[in-house]
């Protein structure tokens, strides 16, 4: 799918819905069918799209998107790194959040910016990456 189209979907998807557009853009992007920007910003509004359901995304393809994210995370564009926080944190990505975490140590050469925002993420997380929805359930 293209941007435009995912623009287009409802608000709100069935989970079911969600997960095969998910995985259909992570097999354009492995195919190099879609540019790593339009990439991101698809997941950004299938990510907001999945936050409504108030439930994790199936197994397999959260995996999926996971690996894919670690392998692509970079600190050289603030829009790279905002947007991939922003699917990181909600979709509750484990792996690509300990990459992130790392980053922070690992080069030396950061914009000042964009480590300030990724040290605010990783304090604003905590523990509980692998639920996004931690905050909520004291409202049960």
């Amino acid at each position: 799918m293209k941007l435009k189209e995912v623009e287009n979907l409802p608000d709100i998807l069935a989970t079911d819905t969600i997960a095969l557009i998910f995985q259909k853009t992570l097999i354009q992007f492995e195919k190099s069918k879609i540019e790593k920007g339009e990439f991101l910003l698809i997941l950004s509004q299938l990510t907001d799209r999945q936050v409504m359901t108030y439930e994790l995304v199936e197994n397999n393809t959260r995996d999926k998107l996971d690996l894919t994210i670690s392998e692509i995370w970079n600190t050289d564009s603030y829009e790279d790194v905002d947007i991939m926080l922003s699917i990181v944190v909600n979709l509750g990505l484990v792996k690509s959040f300990q990459k992130i975490k790392e980053s922070i140590n690992m080069n030396k050469r950061i914009d000042q910016v964009i480590l300030a925002e990724i040290k605010e993420t990783v304090e604003e997380v905590g523990d509980t990456i692998s639920n996004p929805y931690y905050s909520l359930e004291k409202f049960k």
